[in-house]
């Protein structure tokens, strides 16, 4: 019986392992088809990967074709790009073509390998994209033009002058603008040389919003009694200066208004609104020399005598340092004209204009003649001023402020037609010079005046009310930095985009103060620019230009 059942058992141990072969036999073929259809699946989903990322690339590379390029035409590069991605295996079908905007569909397929087709039943995969892309309508854009024509830009910026940088990246920005389909025929620019102060063009010297009558509170600050000499406005006396010599007629610069009118975009309806002409007094001196003491205070800028041959105006004799500096009688008929190309001191011409170095600012305009010619005639002189450059710039496209009026005024900032922008680009920081040799004035002549005007009076009332009593130059920086700040907040609180460029090479770098003051008066952490040298000025300029009109996938 024991022999019986121990060949029973190993009968039944024969038969039991022939189903398990059968049964593992049986089961691999689904397994396999499993293995096989996961690596086959898996390339294709590699290739849809890579296929998606060139059907974009193409896409959007077709939207940017100039709108005259034919459906065709569009065809042969969507299927030369293609193939340049993937290879001569790629399908491209038709083009979907609509117009008002221009918008392109692009679907491309390419078969992907399959190594598994007899288990799978598979026999073919062919991944698809699909990518849409719009040619945007051509914008409308009122862009100014901020640029810095200060002393400091005449020193190198790598391989040229930062001027001449300054130059190469202005007028290429104005060629793209004007030969960019992304940009409207509308489309105008302005150009705002500024140093300490801006200049107007000629035309405006009769403007409404200038006050030639002499009723702002600042238009006699240092022209003392001068109804006795027959003045009713500084023009006036400009052009008794020009007599004596012609090269000092009023240069179009206009002096800071009240704060906080100063950066506030409105239109001057009063006399503390309007626009003073820019008037630097003859300090005391004989006009002889550019650097003369009175009563313990030294001028800068003696250009004429402080007194004439006429009875009322022929002795100084125990005259303060003010009441010489504020003299009118000496204006009716300069004596002593020492006119000079440049101070010894200051480097900055010595006259009634002092301080006013810039050419006259180029309203909104699609001139590019004008504007080149302006960028080309651009030169570096003076002190910076970046609050007078911004809020300049701001006016010139703002619809309610001085240049509203005329034929073709500034768009109104509800139009969603047209888009403001402003590009501030400087090398420096806030300055307003300081004479520690005239204790009297305490500073040079700026749009603000002196710290001291003859007439005792100071820029207070210029001011933010907690950046008064200024007592040295960090403090009148930090006065002129709190104008800037307050004017770029109102500007883009009012619709104006704002890209700010620092021009800071590593032998006069911007500190820590001016790229911070730049960087919030940017609108966005990505429109503000640091440009080490002249190459790095000129890409900033034209990475602001083409993403003015950046394309974008559509969904």
């Amino acid at each position: 019986m024991q022999v019986m059942a121990r060949a029973a058992l190993s009968r039944f141990c024969r038969g039991e392992g022939g189903n398990v072969a059968i049964l593992f036999a049986f089961l691999s073929l689904p397994l396999l088809g499993f293995t096989g259809a996961a690596i086959d699946y898996g390339l294709a989903t590699r290739l849809e990967v890579k296929l998606q990322a060139a059907t974009d690339a193409t896409a959007l590379a077709l939207c940017q074709t100039p709108l005259t390029t034919t459906t065709p035409a569009l065809q042969v590069q969507a299927g030369t790009m293609m193939a340049g991605y993937m290879g001569a295996t790629v399908i491209v079908d038709s083009l979907a073509v609509t117009s008002n905007p221009r918008q392109i569909t692009l679907t491309t397929h390419a078969p992907s390998p399959v190594f598994f087709s007899k288990i799978t039943g598979t026999a073919t995969i062919r991944p698809r994209a699909v990518a849409r892309c719009a040619t945007p309508l051509p914008k409308t854009f009122e862009i100014a033009l901020v640029l810095d024509n200060t002393g400091s830009m005449s020193a190198s910026g790598g391989g040229q002058t930062k001027m001449q940088a300054l130059k190469t990246a202005a007028a290429n920005f104005v060629d793209y603008v004007y030969g960019n389909e992304s940009f409207s025929s509308g489309t105008r620019i302005s150009v705002v040389p500024f140093a300490s102060s801006v200049a107007m063009p000629a035309s405006y010297r009769a403007a409404s919003w200038i006050d030639l009558a002499g009723n702002s509170p600042y238009h006699w600050t240092n022209v003392l009694s001068p109804g006795a000499s027959g003045f009713t406005n500084r023009l006036q006396i400009f052009a008794k200066l020009q007599s004596a010599y012609a090269g000092w007629g009023w240069a179009g610069c206009l002096e800071t208004l009240p704060y906080p009118l100063n950066v506030q975009d409105m239109t001057p309806t009063s006399s503390d609104s309007y626009f003073v002409p820019m008037f630097a007094p003859d300090e005391p001196g004989d006009g002889s020399s550019t650097y003369a003491c009175a009563d313990g205070n030294c001028s800068f800028n003696s250009y004429i005598s402080d007194k004439t041959g006429a009875p009322s105006c022929d002795s100084t004799n125990n005259m303060s340092f003010a009441q010489l500096e504020g003299r009118a009688c000496k204006y009716v008929a300069p004596s002593g004209a020492a006119p000079t190309s440049a101070n010894a001191w200051t480097g900055v011409p010595n006259g009634p204009n002092f301080g006013c170095t810039t050419q006259p600012l180029q309203t909104l305009t699609s001139d590019t003649s004008a504007l080149k010619s302006l960028i080309g005639t651009m030169a570096p002189l003076g002190s910076t001023n970046i609050y007078e450059g911004f809020m300049w710039g701001w006016r010139t496209l703002s619809p309610v402020s001085v240049f509203a009026s005329g034929a073709n005024p500034p768009a109104a900032y509800t139009s969603s037609a047209v888009n403001k922008i402003i590009i501030l680009m400087t090398d420096g920081a806030n300055s307003w010079p300081m004479n520690g040799n005239s204790p009297y004035n305490q500073s040079m002549y700026f749009p603000a005046g002196y710290i001291k005007n003859a007439d005792g009076s100071g820029p207070n009332a210029r001011l933010p009310p907690g950046n008064r009593n200024i007592a040295s130059g960090a403090s009148a920086r930090n006065a002129l930095d709190a104008l800037t700040a307050q004017a770029c907040g109102n500007a883009k609180a009012a619709g104006v985009s704002v890209y700010t460029i620092g021009f800071s090479v590593s032998s006069d770098p911007i500190d820590q103060q001016g790229l911070n003051l730049l960087s919030g008066c940017a609108t966005a952490s990505n429109q503000f620019f640091i440009a080490n040298d002249a190459s790095g000025l000129i890409s900033a300029f034209n990475q602001i230009a083409s993403s003015i009109g950046t394309l974008r996938l559509t969904q």
